[in-house]
């Protein structure tokens, strides 16, 4: 009874460290359902696609930027002069980048059409440095105050829309409103952070060459899994049907609160797991038990899901979405959720490409058998499955891996397998 309690309590510590990170990721994917609803109801089909187009910019920029500097705050030693000064130099570089791909994207998009491309150049840079914030945070484990800051996004965003909306919605006034959402909540923010976090922000770039070797493949392990979402549909679009591609987004949506979870309980393991390598007498997290109970605790929600497909397809979809679908999905959630601890313990040792490595293995098994499969005809829903088997590799390589280095930590070379 006494070791029962014992783990009782343990679970509920667990779940209270994790209800504020997981919370910033509910408010975050929630304003950006909420952006789309409003462009969709508000743009008309034409607008609402080329809003689409700008938000996976803005999605894709933030993937590559987090993976390069953003998860670099929390693993190297920020607060080292040379570390410091190269991260600043990266980030000023990031934003000058995100400013002109953005004003590209505008112009291919709609033309010189200067309005937009102003307002989405600046939202771009002020989309960034918010995500910098973010990090930083999620890298002090001050998930309070991170949950704070994007509610605050989310509060002044929808404001500025409703002034907007008194004289009709466009697309450049929507991109406008979220700049200016993004404006307040970095004001904010930057009086939030402790001083000596904004101390001595110069650029540097003595130690660009050591930052890159960890960060340059952190930025692509970042793309992998958008990447292969995006080469799904298309497989499935060439095999198949768009009807076929919407099906599948269909049953993904129906457990997109279950992703909510996941990524928030990712955000949280990494600036942990670095904690501990810092400052081994806090003691390492179980990396075990963490994948056991977060990859059980995805399924249980999942089947719950797959139970309620068809009415969850129903109001979310306007369709019943198959269970066999749903399920699959959650599997290939739960078996992501199995792999996050052994990623953050391995990338919390610098050793980001050996992770890469095993990601893009993982990866290309998983299109190599769902190409196979809807070749030879095979029903869409076999898809997230056969994702699944590629992940499966993934986790038991990395936990592995975990395991090998726990006694010879590499921390003079960062990015070596």
């Amino acid at each position: 009874m006494t070791r029962a309690a014992a783990a009782v309590r343990a679970a509920v510590r667990a779940l209270r460290r994790l209800s504020a990170p997981v919370a910033a990721q509910a408010v975050t994917a929630a304003t950006s359902m909420v952006l789309q609803v409003v462009a969709a109801r508000a743009l008309g089909l034409a607008e609402f696609g080329a809003f689409a187009v700008l938000l996976g910019f803005l999605v894709a920029a933030s993937a590559v930027y987090t993976g390069y500097v953003g998860d670099s705050l929390a693993v190297l030693d920020r607060h080292d002069a040379v570390v410091r000064g190269a991260l600043v130099g990266s980030a000023l570089t990031s934003w000058v980048l995100a400013a002109g791909a953005a004003a590209v994207t505008v112009v291919l998009l709609r033309g010189p059409d200067i309005p937009l491309l102003l307002a989405f150049s600046v939202l771009a840079v002020v989309w960034l440095v918010r995500e910098t914030l973010r990090r930083l945070l999620i890298a002090r484990m001050d998930f309070t105050r991170l949950l704070g800051n994007d509610v605050l996004y989310l509060v002044v965003t929808l404001a500025v829309l409703l002034v907007a909306a008194s004289s009709g919605l466009t697309l450049t006034a929507l991109v406008v409103a979220m700049a200016i959402g993004a404006v307040v909540t970095v004001g904010l923010g930057v009086l939030r952070v402790p001083r000596d976090e904004l101390r001595d922000l110069r650029p540097g770039w003595q130690g660009m060459g050591r930052l890159a070797q960890f960060a340059g493949w952190r930025a692509a392990h970042a793309t992998l899994r958008p990447v292969a979402l995006l080469a799904v549909r298309v497989l499935v679009g060439v095999f198949g049907s768009l009807t076929a591609v919407g099906l599948l987004e269909a049953g993904r949506l129906v457990v997109a609160a279950l992703q909510v979870v996941v990524n928030g309980a990712g955000s949280y393991l990494l600036p942990r797991f670095a904690a501990a390598e810092k400052q081994p007498e806090r003691g390492r997290p179980d990396t075990a038990r963490l994948a056991v109970v977060l990859a059980a605790g995805t399924l249980a929600c999942g089947l719950v899901c797959a139970a309620l497909a068809g009415p969850l397809g129903e109001l979310l979809t306007g369709a019943p979405v198959p269970g066999w679908l749903v399920l699959g999905w959650s599997v290939y959630l739960a078996v992501w959720a199995a792999g996050l601890p052994s990623v953050a313990e391995v990338v919390a040792r610098k050793l980001s490409r050996a992770t890469f490595v095993v990601r893009l293995i993982d990866t290309v098994a998983g299109l190599a058998l769902a190409s196979v499969a809807l070749a030879a005809g095979a029903d869409v829903t076999v898809v997230p499955w056969l994702l699944a088997i590629g992940g499966c590799y993934a986790v038991v390589r990395l936990h592995l891996l975990a395991m090998r280095t726990r006694t010879t930590r590499p921390h003079d070379a960062p990015g070596r397998k």
